[in-house]
């Protein structure tokens, strides 16, 4: 019986070449989004799940609360997590990273910089699974100058040497021998490095809580009670904290994060992860697009009913039942959805590389051989096919075949149902189309919005390290030398990357009040090379040596917290008053003030900010000319060379930096946008299905009415009001989704574009276009046709 059934699907599909066309093509899109965006969504969920111990792994983090506002920070104090391994018999290891940022090693003549170097607690490898290339992980950061290395970059130092007993030295001349090769630690983890350095005897032995700077992380015994060990928090502050921050009115708590949840949901200060929020969304996106290519199978099966009704109604005749005929048209509905599974794996296949460019994802070509994934593909054919197939079936075999064979059955039934789909689909199609244009101009305007500095032929180069103030006076004299150079100047840390708090003690209109600010050490020349206005009082000067001690310069924002009418001139102290009141810090006067600046990405709000003058500093920037760029280039190389000859010359662009921040979301937005305008694809195909149903149902009234003088514009015009009227009731429904929805995603930025009317407007004429452009077609068609052939048989 089936192989019958699917004898005679497969001969109808022959029979209906352009109707079997249209029907495969728009499954195929369909099938093929959703398995595409399914693959999107798995790499996203498998974040650092490939960890034997995920399930027990938990990171501490911090939330600092200051009398006036909360500070949540990924990073704790070096003493906590042993600490809680003495008092807590079921947290049964920890380990602590502490960052080294870009680090330089160097072998012989060879030097590299090293971006994501950590020194860590030889417990690592205990907790964490990376597989070792090279090396024992149970003693590989026992002793103090191991070093642990990526297999990229024992590659690029040994190449296909072994690297184990091989003796590295950094840039303070630290030398660390190879004790182990991994391999690269996978792109779906929260955290990734390139470099792990054994404690030095300080980081060992830090018990310091006033600090936070490094990373922690416990694992937990099996069925370990987290409520138990969380409550236990109030009393490490009361018992090892609080003579250090009460007098200031900071309390401080901790959050335990499982270790797989890190990724989609915890958002804290710097840090850049990945949403629930797009999986929860290219989720809905992947059903809808199925449902839609379902949708479009129904109408497109059902426009085709007329051509069918006789061989229902013989097959009635000759006794065969309704569910016969029901099994017969789902066996078709099921066979063109395995021919555009089958289209869709092939087009998976080819387009994996491109979608991995455009998602920023690393997924294999194995993973499409995966259970999981020919799972979802099966469970795609059942869905889509059965859903796709319901309705064809149940209402082609529902044709009488006394009317049918009589010529009198007219297929009226279900016009409304049929009409109600179309709504859905464009409903859907245009709540996509106003998102993907808010995302954009939300990303548009992070681009291009006002960072409060000049970001613009500035280069930034890392010094790492204390740097010899005579020879950078040398260093940025010689720079200047170059008329293509138009200043020098240096600071902490990048303008675009200005982190971590120090307490200062500051006035207020209570006296001295110790408070949590961002600092920045800068020179003279920082505020004029990066383009930054000066609001009230002076710069820094070179002239006064006194600066160095006892001025600092604040942006707006600390004026505004601390509700100063008049900033220049009051006390700061840098650093906080002992309790025994002996030694306390200098005092500096605040001498300027300059207007805010962003010190990180638009994702993170603007800080109070105290600027602290120092004349030589590791981080420097360097603003040059448009003109003659890669001269001036080599000239800066060279003169570095000469300052430095022990260091690399490496630098980056500031607008590098800075698209660099939104990399992510622009890729989310290039997905979206690529399958909302697919979505809409498969939209059209289904109103051209009903464009379909409507002109051969009305065939002989349009040859009447051309018959008695109608034009073929009046009945272009009469076919289209149908489906226009059915789009024009698509609007309401999806404006007020499109707006809520992407109201609350717009929250979660702390600078916004407003959602403009606008966009709605432009939205809505859009589609009708759209929409006029697909029925116009079958509507020439119709009212171009000889009259006297849809008549003939009256």
């Amino acid at each position: 019986m089936l192989k019958n059934y699917l004898k005679l699907a497969f001969r109808n599909l022959v029979k209906d070449k352009f109707y079997s066309l249209i029907n495969i093509l728009g499954l195929t899109i369909g099938v093929t989004c959703g398995m595409l965006l399914f693959l999107y969504v798995s790499d996203e969920l498998s974040y650092d799940r490939y960890h034997e111990k995920a399930d027990r792994i938990y990171r501490i983090v911090s939330y600092i609360r200051e009398p006036d506002k909360i500070n949540k920070w990924t990073s704790t104090q070096p003493p906590l997590v042993k600490t809680l391994k003495q008092d807590y018999p079921f947290v049964e290891s920890y380990v602590r990273f502490f960052g080294r940022g870009r680090t330089m090693f160097k072998l012989g003549e060879k030097r590299f910089y090293e971006e994501d170097v950590y020194s860590t607690d030889s417990t690592i490898f205990d907790i964490f699974t990376y597989k070792f290339l090279e090396g024992d992980p149970k003693i590989a950061l026992d002793e103090p100058g191991s070093v642990v290395l990526t297999e990229k970059v024992a590659k690029r130092f040994f190449g296909q040497e072994n690297a184990l007993g091989q003796i590295l030295r950094t840039d303070d001349t630290t030398s660390y021998k190879v004790t182990g090769v991994i391999k690269d630690v996978p792109k779906n983890s929260h955290m990734t490095f390139n470099a792990l350095m054994s404690l030095d005897a300080n980081q060992r032995n830090a018990d310091g809580w006033g600090g936070f700077y490094i990373n922690s992380y416990l694992l937990l015994a099996k069925n370990a009670d987290i409520k138990k060990l969380e409550a236990g928090f109030p009393g490490l502050y009361e018992k090892y904290m609080s003579s250090i921050f009460k007098r200031m009115g900071i309390h401080i708590t901790y959050q335990m994060q499982p270790l797989t949840s890190i990724h989609l949901y915890s958002k804290f200060d710097g840090e850049t992860n990945g949403d629930i929020g797009y999986v929860y969304t290219f989720s809905a996106i992947a059903f809808f697009m199925l449902l839609i290519a379902s949708i479009n199978y129904m109408n497109l099966a059902t426009a085709q009913s007329a051509r069918r009704t006789k061989e229902v109604g013989l097959r009635k005749v000759m006794g065969s039942l309704k569910g016969a005929l029901i099994a017969q048209f789902l066996t078709e509905s099921v066979l063109i959805t395995m021919i555009s599974l089958v289209s869709s794996l092939i087009l998976v296949a080819a387009l994996l590389s491109f979608f991995n460019t455009v998602s920023g994802k690393e997924i294999g070509y194995m993973e499409l051989l995966s259970p999981k994934f020919i799972i979802i593909g099966l469970s795609i054919v059942a869905f889509t096919g059965l859903i796709s197939g319901s309705y064809p079936a149940f209402y082609l075999s529902a044709f009488e075949p006394a009317d049918v064979l009589k010529g009198s059955f007219k297929a009226r039934g279900g016009s409304f149902f049929r009409k109600a789909l179309v709504v859905t689909q464009f409903s859907i199609s245009m709540v996509m189309l106003i998102c993907t244009w808010i995302v954009y101009q939300q990303l548009n305007y992070m681009r291009n919005k006002d960072m409060g500095y000049d970001r613009d032929q500035v280069l930034t180069i890392d010094f790492q390290g204390e740097q010899p103030k005579a020879r950078y006076n040398a260093f940025r004299k010689d720079l200047l030398d170059n008329p293509n150079v138009k200043s020098v100047a240096s600071a902490s840390s990048p303008v675009s990357n200005i982190g971590g708090r120090v307490i200062f003690t500051v006035e207020s209109s209570t006296g001295m009040k110790e408070m949590a600010f961002k600092p920045t050490l800068v020179d003279h020349e920082y505020v004029k090379t990066m383009g930054m206005k000066l609001l009230q009082g002076r710069n820094f000067s070179d002239e006064l040596p006194a600066d160095t001690a006892n001025s600092v310069m604040i942006n707006e924002a600390v004026v505004k917290r601390m509700n100063w009418k008049d900033p220049i001139g009051k006390k700061i102290m840098l650093g906080t008053v002992p309790a025994d009141g002996k030694n306390p810090p200098p005092t500096a006067l605040v001498v300027g003030v300059v207007k805010d600046f962003h010190q990180q990405s638009l994702y993170n709000p603007i800080e109070p900010l105290i600027m602290i003058y120092r004349r030589a500093n590791p981080v420097i920037h360097v603003k040059v000319s448009t003109k003659n760029t890669k001269e001036t280039m080599a000239y800066i190389g060279q003169k570095w060379q000469q300052a430095y000859p022990a260091r690399l010359f490496e630098y980056r662009f500031l607008d590098q930096d800075f698209q660099s921040a939104y990399r992510a979301d622009e890729l989310r937005g290039q997905i979206f946008t690529a399958f909302s305008a697919l979505t809409i694809l498969i939209a059209c195909l289904g109103l051209f299905g009903l464009a379909t149903f409507t002109t051969e149902q009305r065939v002989k009234e349009i040859g009447v009415r051309k018959v008695l003088g109608g034009s073929v514009s009046s009945v272009v015009m009469l076919l289209s009001k149908d489906f226009t009227k059915l789009v024009l009731f698509s609007f309401p429904i999806a404006i007020p989704i499109a707006y809520f929805s992407m109201d609350r995603w717009l929250q979660g930025f702390p600078f916004k574009t407003d959602i403009s009317p606008w966009i709605f407007v432009a939205a809505c004429a859009l589609t009708l276009v759209i929409c006029w452009l697909t029925v116009i077609y079958q509507s020439l068609k119709a009212a171009l046709a000889n009259p006297v052939k849809s008549l003939r048989s009256e």
